[in-house]
């Protein structure tokens, strides 16, 4: 769990240090892709296993939805903090809670916490005059969650039967795929990318793949709200490695917003899992 909180942390940061180069989200989302792609290739070559996708209708909604999600969070860098990023991106937990709740798999406290997540959210969106954040990176975020959902609850699905060779590839794919097309839309030149940006996002594409190893075990033994939770601590500890390391005094209305609903994300998230181990158990 440290180890996936920690590698999480470094992603966010990473990719904010990169922005802050000028360096676009799309170019660095095809760049970290390409690697991992070239990656995912080897692998496949060295463990002799298939690539052939077994779900190929799940396979291809998750090819459609990580990387277009990706790109719209890759490129909210540009607009808002890493940590703002990282905490925004978590609604996917409230959202996957009010989806239960359509189902009668969610109890009643649980709505109500999920829908004060979001109230946080809209409290923020409507204080950013004073917040010194840009509110196109709140929105561009929040459309990212919904298609975040979505492709949680595939990869959910896919985890049980997919080898995370084939995993890797298909989100490799989209990835470049639709960090080509943005590219190719806005004429990238990538002009901002020297030799240091190269060996970070190099080291991005390599944290990248250790990720996918981790949270796909956890797909097959936890329930999706649950395997979110380390990248809610994640959040809070982007924050902070923001605050000491570059030294970013955020607005006090930011700081506590995004504290909030880490809080109320964290308690989602605990109530969700003592319900899930009780019904287990039952």
């Amino acid at each position: 769990m440290f180890v996936l909180v920690a590698l999480l942390v470094a992603m966010n940061i990473g990719i904010e240090q990169l922005t802050d180069k000028d360096i676009t989200g799309a170019e660095i989302l095809l760049l970290r892709s390409v690697c991992n792609l070239i990656a995912a290739i080897f692998i496949a070559a060295y463990s002799r296993k298939s690539i052939i996708p077994k779900q190929p209708k799940l396979q291809l909604g998750a090819f459609i939805c990580l990387g277009l999600s990706l790109l719209l969070i890759f490129t909210a860098y540009q607009y808002i903090s890493a940590g703002s990023v990282s905490t925004l991106q978590r609604l996917d937990i409230p959202l996957l809670v009010l989806i239960a709740a359509f189902g009668s798999h969610s109890k009643l406290s649980q709505t109500v916490l999920a829908i004060i997540a979001f109230a946080l959210v809209a409290a923020l969106l409507i204080l950013n005059k004073t917040t010194d954040e840009n509110p196109v990176g709140y929105f561009i975020v929040l459309s990212a969650v919904v298609i975040l959902c979505i492709n949680t609850l595939l990869q959910k699905k896919i985890a049980v039967t997919e080898n995370i060779q084939t995993i890797i590839l298909i989100s490799s794919l989209s990835s470049v795929f639709w960090g080509g097309i943005r590219c190719w839309q806005t004429h990238a030149t990538f002009d901002n990318i020297h030799f240091d940006s190269l060996l970070v996002i190099v080291g991005l594409s390599i944290i990248n793949l250790i990720i996918f190893y981790i949270v796909n075990d956890l797909y097959k033994k936890k329930s999706p709200e649950v395997v979110r939770y380390p990248y809610l601590l994640a959040a809070f500890l982007t924050m902070i490695t923001e605050m000491i390391v570059e030294h970013k005094i955020f607005n006090p209305i930011l700081i506590v917003g995004n504290i909030s609903i880490l809080i109320v994300l964290t308690l989602l998230v605990r109530s969700r899992h003592k319900s899930l181990m009780t019904n287990e158990t039952n």
